[in-house]
C-alpha cells in the first residue's frame, strides 16, 4: 500500500493549478495509463477469490439508489465547487449528474470481469454540451481531475469499513483504484475525441457564428443592433420573450425536431413569424420571440399537453424591450429553469413571474430552509389535512385574499375555505395578515421543493 500511496500523492502534485492542459500531458501525467513501479515496470494487480467474492457483493450494493446518490453527490459537489462554470448553469449541472451516475453504474457492473470500456451516452452528452457552450477543453479535463480525487476518497471510505471477514483493506483498495484508473483513462480519451468531434461540427457551419453572436449579446459586448438583427434574422429592438427548452428524456432521438416545433408554436401563440433558436447543449435549447408590442405569455399554457407528451420542459423570462430585454429575459429563464430542475413535481411550463420569489432565495438553501421551518413549521407535516391547509392558504394569497375566488379555484364551499384559514391561523399563532410575505414564500417553497427536512 505504501507504493500506491506514493503514486497517488504524485498525481496530486501534478494536478495543482497551472498544470498544462495539452492532451499528451493529460494522458501521461493527469490520468496515468498504468500504475507503475519506480523502475517503470507495470504493477500486476490481480484479485484473489476472496476479493472477487467481496467485489460481487459490493457491486450489487453499489448500484442501489442510495449508494449511487451518495457517490454522485460526493463527486459532483467537488466538481461544482471547483468549476463555477458548471455550478452556475443548472442544465450543465443536471447533465453532469447524469454523466457521473452513468459512469459509476457502468464501472461497477464491469468491476468483477475483465476490463471492457464503453463510454456511456450521458457522459458523452457532457462533453458535447461543453463543446457547444464554447468552453475550453480544460473545463472538461478539470471535471475528471476533480473526480479523480473524489473517487479515491470514496473508495477509501468504503474500504475503511471492512471487517475481519472481508479481504485485507489494502488489497481491496489497490484493486479498486487500479480498475478506476483504467476506466478514467479510457473515459478521458473518449471524451476528448467526442469534444473535438462536436466542436468540429460547430466550426463547419454557420451555427457557430450565430451562437457566438448570441453569446456576445448575452455577455453585454458592444453590438450594432441593426447589423446583429440582420445576421440573426431577429429584430432586437422589439419586445423580447426569452425561453429555455430542455428534454427530460436524454434518449429521445427526435428531441431537436420536437423542441424546434415547440419554439415555432410558441412564436405563433405570441403572433410572431418565427423564433431565434440556439442549441446550447445536448439536451437544452435557448430561444427568443420578438414582437412589436408586449406579449401575454398566458397563451403558452396551451402547449402543456404537447410538452408533457414529449417530455419537454419550458422556462420563460418576463418580456422586455430591446437588447437589454434579450439579456434580462434569458437570465430570468435560466433562473426559472433552475427552480424547475429542483422541483419535486416540475411543471411543463415554468414562468419566472410565478417563481420569482423562489429565484431570489435559490442561492441560500440553508437559510431558506430555516426560514420555512420558522414561519410555517406547524404546517410542515405529511398529514393530508395539513397539506390541504397549505394549499388553501397559498390559493388564498394567490387570489388576493378573496375567499370566494379561493373556493372557486379549489372547488370547495367558501365556508370550508374560512374554516381552513382559521385552522391555519391557529397553528401559525398569528393572523394571515401578519408576516404575509414570508408565509407565502415559505408555502411556495414547500409547494415547489417539498417539505424541508427538520
Amino acid at each position: 500500500m505504501e507504493e500506491i500511496s506514493h503514486c497517488v500523492r504524485g498525481r496530486r502534485l501534478a494536478l495543482r493549478p497551472g498544470f498544462g492542459y495539452c492532451i499528451v500531458c493529460v494522458s501521461i501525467a493527469l490520468f496515468h495509463r498504468r500504475l507503475r513501479r519506480p523502475g517503470g515496470a507495470r504493477v500486476a494487480v490481480t484479485a484473489s477469490p476472496a476479493l472477487l467474492a467481496w467485489m460481487r457483493g459490493f457491486a450489487e450494493e453499489a448500484v442501489t439508489d442510495d449508494v449511487v446518490a451518495a457517490f454522485v453527490r460526493k463527486v459532483d459537489d467537488r466538481v461544482m465547487d471547483q468549476i463555477p462554470t458548471i455550478a452556475a448553469d443548472p442544465m450543465l449541472a443536471e447533465i453532469l449528474h447524469g454523466s457521473t451516475r452513468s459512469q459509476w453504474r457502468s464501472f461497477v457492473t464491469n468491476l468483477t470481469s475483465e476490463h471492457q470500456f464503453a463510454l456511456p451516452g450521458p457522459a458523452a452528452d457532457l462533453a458535447r454540451s461543453l463543446a457547444r457552450r464554447d468552453t475550453d477543453l480544460g473545463v472538461l479535463l478539470k471535471v475528471y481531475r476533480a473526480a479523480h480525487h473524489s473517487v479515491f476518497a470514496f473508495f477509501t471510505e468504503v474500504t475503511d469499513t471492512l471487517d475481519e471477514s472481508a479481504p485485507p483493506r489494502d488489497e481491496a483498495l489497490k484493486y479498486m483504484w487500479f480498475r478506476a484508473e483504467q476506466w478514467m483513462n479510457d473515459s478521458v480519451e473518449a471524451l476528448i475525441e467526442t469534444f473535438y468531434e462536436e466542436r468540429q461540427q460547430l466550426l463547419e457551419g454557420a451555427l457557430l457564428r450565430r451562437t457566438r453572436l448570441v453569446e456576445d449579446i448575452l455577455r453585454g459586448s458592444p453590438t450594432d443592433i441593426d447589423q446583429a438583427s440582420t445576421e440573426l434574422s431577429h429584430p432586437l429592438a422589439q419586445w423580447q420573450s426569452a425561453f429555455i427548452a430542455w428534454t427530460a428524456n436524454p434518449d429521445a432521438a427526435d428531441a431537436t425536431d420536437r423542441v424546434l416545433h415547440i419554439a415555432n408554436r410558441v412564436a405563433r401563440e405570441l403572433n410572431a413569424p418565427r423564433a431565434l433558436t440556439v442549441m446550447a447543449g445536448s439536451r437544452d435549447w435557448w430561444f427568443w420571440v420578438a414582437t412589436p408590442t408586449r406579449p401575454e405569455l398566458g397563451s403558452i399554457a396551451d402547449l402543456e399537453a404537447s410538452l408533457e407528451k414529449w417530455q419537454i420542459r419550458l422556462s420563460a423570462g418576463s418580456p422586455s424591450r430591446g437588447v437589454r430585454g434579450f439579456r434580462a429575459g434569458h437570465a430570468e429563464a435560466k433562473a426559472a429553469q433552475r427552480v424547475s430542475l429542483s422541483a419535486v413535481t416540475p411543471r411543463a411550463v415554468t414562468e419566472f413571474s410565478d417563481v420569482e420569489l423562489l429565484c431570489l432565495v435559490a442561492d441560500r438553501p440553508e437559510m431558506t430552509r430555516r426560514m420555512v421551518l420558522r414561519e410555517v413549521g406547524g404546517l410542515c407535516g405529511t398529514d393530508k389535512n395539513l397539506a390541504q391547509l397549505r394549499d388553501t392558504v397559498l390559493a388564498y394569497f394567490s387570489n388576493s385574499h378573496n375567499v370566494e375566488a379561493t373556493a372557486e379555484q379549489l372547488f370547495v364551499h367558501k365556508n370550508t375555505v374560512r374554516y381552513r384559514l382559521t385552522r391555519a391561523e391557529k397553528i401559525l399563532g398569528h393572523p394571515l395578515t401578519d408576516r404575509t410575505a414570508k408565509v407565502e414564500l415559505a408555502l411556495r417553497y414547500i409547494a415547489t421543493f417539498g417539505l424541508p427536512k427538520p
